[in-house]
């Protein structure tokens, strides 16, 4: 049999409302995305894709082992001209696009991407480099690509298993449920613990895959039916009908009314596949997927839906990062029908003639030579950074190096046996009599005080200070499920540490309290970026205080210990936060839109104070109490009578919207220093 009769037999079990289901998770992704208010849970259209991709190709396995010769090359030729065509033209549109839109360190970060995607590797990548000081998710244009990663990696190891449960006579549907079982489980003991290690595993996303694979098998290709042992025709037809509006009722309320606060993908996850499943094993003649799914303008919509999913995130995000401001409305739907044409042009034009026709060997060949050329560039542009001589002003060189926050590693002190997962260490010298304590603003804030306490001839350290984990004794705070970010080893052993020493005599304490206690960040830009903020001792059930209660009581614990151990301890009120990223204050990005840069680039004083009004009430009622410990307040150095500033005078104070810069920490240090 040709290649060309075998493509014939499959797309003979050509189902419409596939393609009319795919347009429905098409439109909830691009509605989460564009219009979030109105699809808050359109996150799941992921999920019904993930439910399809299994079916799909579990179908196409079973059509070529009924073959005389199954081939894993042609079945993987068919996977690389279905899936390469459109990615391969929207990751090099990205990349160029790049090359003159962003800056050298974005662009670098875009290279990173680009190559992890064309390994199909990003989602590892998202999984490693998710954190504080983590681009915020607007501006990875390539962040949707996650989920190819998944697929790709499952489209490796299924069509292996598959052909060799074949040929040693197991039941590929117990494989099927085993796996799932396996997957779900793992899924739901970690998702709890690290929601971002549950959102990125191929370990547990497989089960939502392998459940389309499971409904493939137990759908009759032949027939298109259920099996109906035991039930007259009229009872399987209602059974059918029944199972494909529920179906739909499943998907429908997962994508309006789940959120991002939900622990996902978990539990809640089951709703969105089970309802793919129950519409697809309902088969094609229910009501719904023949009249509703199979309508020629639900179908026209899912046949580019590849290139609608590829197309649309990039310009979304390009066109964040160029504006540096939220975008209205009207500019959104302009930017969807602008990726509408893109997603009909490269769907008619080049997915299709790539796909089908003569000449597909080399057709194969030549898409595989593309990715790699993308490939090489990638790497390239990311090994020298992104090419950041492309901007010869030293004024710009300045405050791109302002971007850049490092501190090095310091293999002295206690920092010589800090682990991995203990705390954030470094240190001047052996003997510190000074340590700061906090989150990652302490970490910023050290280090503008290292050469000042340098000339005083006193060594200084860093302990603790990991991303979101405030000085706070025995507590525990999560933002995206669980006790993720260790702040019981990370936060409060470091602690109990600088207690019991006592060569360290003065200790500095600071961090984001605002964010703890409000429970949530600061402007549109961390909409996406974190879950709910919440704080709970670790012998207590989450939710039986406030945040305020617990963070209120954690300090007053912290300080206690500290008096107690003979420490005299300086608190420092933290420096504003922007609401904006800094970004948006360059007046020199490639290409932006006109009146984008952000004048002044500041954030006004009422803003601020609204901000952080109930947190510092908070928390000048645990100081009054105990009135050895010296107070300063940041801000004092960024504001003025009506805005405090990011950036002045050509520096940028700030990293992204609430860390600040080596030169903003030294700025806000050498103001300041008198009053420590």
């Amino acid at each position: 049999m040709t290649l060309g009769n075998r493509i014939g037999e499959i797309q003979s079990t050509y189902r419409p409302d596939i393609d009319g289901l795919r347009a429905l998770a098409i439109i909830a992704v691009v509605g989460f995305h564009a219009f979030p208010l109105l699809m808050p849970g359109g996150f799941v259209g992921v999920d019904v894709f993930f439910v399809i991709s299994g079916f799909l190709i579990t179908q196409v396995l079973v059509h070529q082992h009924q073959l005389p010769n199954f081939s894993f090359w042609e079945f993987y030729a068919g996977r690389i001209r279905r899936l390469l065509p459109s990615l391969v033209v929207v990751l090099t549109a990205c990349y160029a696009f790049s090359a003159i839109a962003l800056l050298a360190d974005e662009y670098k970060q875009l290279s990173k991407l680009t190559l992890a995607s064309v390994l199909f590797v990003s989602n590892f990548v998202f999984w490693a480099e998710t954190g504080y000081f983590d681009y915020a998710t607007y501006a990875k244009p390539l962040l949707h690509l996650w989920s190819l990663g998944i697929e790709g990696q499952f489209y490796l190891l299924w069509p292996a298993m598959f052909w060799l449960a074949r040929r040693f006579g197991i039941s590929t549907s117990k494989i099927c449920i085993v796996l799932i079982l396996v997957s779900l489980v793992l899924n739901l003991s970690i998702v709890s613990e690290s929601s971002t290690h549950a959102f990125f595993s191929p370990a547990t996303r497989m089960w939502e895959l392998l459940s389309g694979c499971l409904v493939a098998k137990l759908y009759h290709l032949k027939t298109g039916q259920v099996d109906s042992d035991g039930f007259t025709a009229r009872q399987v037809s209602m059974r059918r009908e029944v199972m494909s509006l529920f179906g739909l009722v499943l998907v429908a309320v997962s994508s309006i009314f789940f959120d991002q606060d939900l622990e996902f993908p978990g539990i809640w996850a089951v709703v969105p596949v089970l309802g793919t499943a129950l519409i697809i094993l309902s088969g094609v003649d229910t009501w719904l997927n023949r009249r509703v799914l199979s309508h020629r303008a639900l179908v026209s919509i899912g046949l580019i839906s590849f290139p609608l999913y590829l197309w649309h995130w990039p310009i979304i995000s390009f066109t964040k990062i160029m504006t540096g401001v939220s975008t209205p409305w009207e500019a959104q739907v302009l930017l969807v029908a602008l990726a509408v044409c893109l997603s009909v042009i490269t769907y008619r034009w080049i997915e299709q003639p790539l796909r089908f026709g003569r000449n597909l060997r080399k057709k194969t060949i030549s898409l595989c030579a593309a990715m790699a050329v993308l490939a090489a560039v990638s790497l390239i542009t990311f090994l020298q950074d992104g090419f950041p001589r492309r901007y010869q002003n030293q004024l710009i060189q300045a405050q791109l190096e302002d971007l850049k926050f490092h501190l090095p590693s310091t293999q002295i002190w206690y920092c010589a046996d800090v682990s991995q997962d203990g705390p954030r260490c470094h240190a001047t010298g052996p003997n510190p009599s000074v340590v700061v304590l906090g989150d990652s603003h302490a970490l910023t804030i050290y280090s503008g005080l290292i050469d000042r306490f340098k000339e005083k001839g006193q060594d200084i350290a860093l302990f603790g200070a990991s991303d979101g984990c405030p000085p706070l004794l025995d507590v525990v705070i999560q933002d995206l499920g669980g006790d993720a970010r260790n702040c019981l080893v990370k936060g409060s052993q470091a602690i109990r540490k600088v207690v019991s020493d006592p060569s360290i005599q003065h200790v500095i304490i600071t961090s984001r309290g605002p964010m703890y206690t409000t429970a949530q960040g600061f402007g549109e830009i961390e909409l996406e970026q974190f879950g709910t903020w919440a704080l709970n001792f670790k012998d207590e059930v989450r939710g039986v205080r406030t945040n305020q209660e617990v963070f209120s009581q954690g300090l007053a614990n912290t300080l206690d210990a500290l008096i107690s151990a003979g420490k005299t301890v300086t608190f420092l009120h933290d420096v504003p936060e922007l609401g904006f990223d800094i970004r948006s204050c360059f007046s020199f990005r490639p290409l932006a839109w006109p009146s984008s840069e952000k004048h002044p680039c500041a954030v006004s004083k009422s803003q601020f104070e609204n901000r952080t009004k109930a947190h510092r009430l908070m928390i000048d009622q645990v100081l009054a109490e105990r009135s050895a410990i010296k107070v300063i307040d940041l801000a004092d150095a960024l504001c003025d009578q009506h805005w405090c500033y990011g950036a002045k005078e050509g520096i940028l104070f700030y990293i992204d919207d609430d860390h600040l810069s080596h030169r903003g920490a030294d700025y806000v240090i050498r103001r300041l220093w008198d009053k420590f």
